[in-house]
């Protein structure tokens, strides 16, 4: 390896620590409950939990100065290259959390925003006005939905479960797709509030 390739590897390395410093500066408390115990790497690449990456940033920089130390006593061939290619599969693996980190802010911010109109709208117009006033039929569809409340917790685990299973826009996609089944599993569960309280009412209607 030449000098100037060193270089280059020093200078990925300052990239990323803008990159990284910026994006934990930028999480929000939301943020961290979303991404605080997920395994975001491969365990070859990085022993690593949770939402911020400078802990990424100090394995990386171990990694340059062996980089370092080898050129210095003259190692060559396999040993040297193998040592280069896994700084830059830990490079790539960063970049790429960040875009994760990205896709995951923006699907909670729009999760926010609908539940924000949902408030200022005619709320659960899929309930009939028939089943409204009748709490046999609401208990009907309250069990429908605590029904498919299991279903979306057990799909939202089988998910996550399978996330280190993909990488690339392959992960990102199959993190969008955690994403929408926790905003459906977010409405689902509204719905059960609401179902829960007109029952509560009519009950106590009927009492009076």
């Amino acid at each position: 390896m030449k000098l100037s390739q060193l270089d280059q590897l020093r200078a990925k390395l300052a990239e990323l620590e803008r990159h990284v410093y910026q994006h934990d500066a930028q999480l929000s408390d939301n943020d961290k409950k979303w991404l605080n115990n997920k395994n975001r790497f491969h365990d070859q690449l990085f022993e690593q939990q949770g939402a911020t990456l400078a802990g990424c940033l100090a394995v990386m920089k171990k990694d340059l100065q062996q980089i370092e130390q080898m050129i210095t006593i003259n190692v060559k061939g396999d040993a040297l290259d193998l040592a280069c290619q896994r700084f830059g599969n830990r490079f790539q693996a960063v970049m790429q959390a960040i875009a994760n980190t990205s896709t995951v802010k923006r699907g909670l911010q729009q999760t926010a925003r609908r539940r924000s109109r949902s408030r200022n709208d005619s709320q659960y117009q899929w309930i009939a006005r028939s089943v409204m006033n009748s709490s046999h039929q609401l208990y009907a569809e309250l069990r429908k939905h605590q029904n498919w409340d299991g279903q979306l917790q057990q799909r939202i685990l089988e998910l996550e479960q399978n996330l280190d299973d993909h990488q690339g826009k392959d992960k990102i996609a199959h993190q969008n797709l955690i994403l929408t089944t926790h905003q459906r599993l977010g409405k689902c569960r509204q719905a059960i509030s609401y179902i829960e309280q007109r029952i509560a009412w009519l009950e106590k209607k009927s009492y009076d």
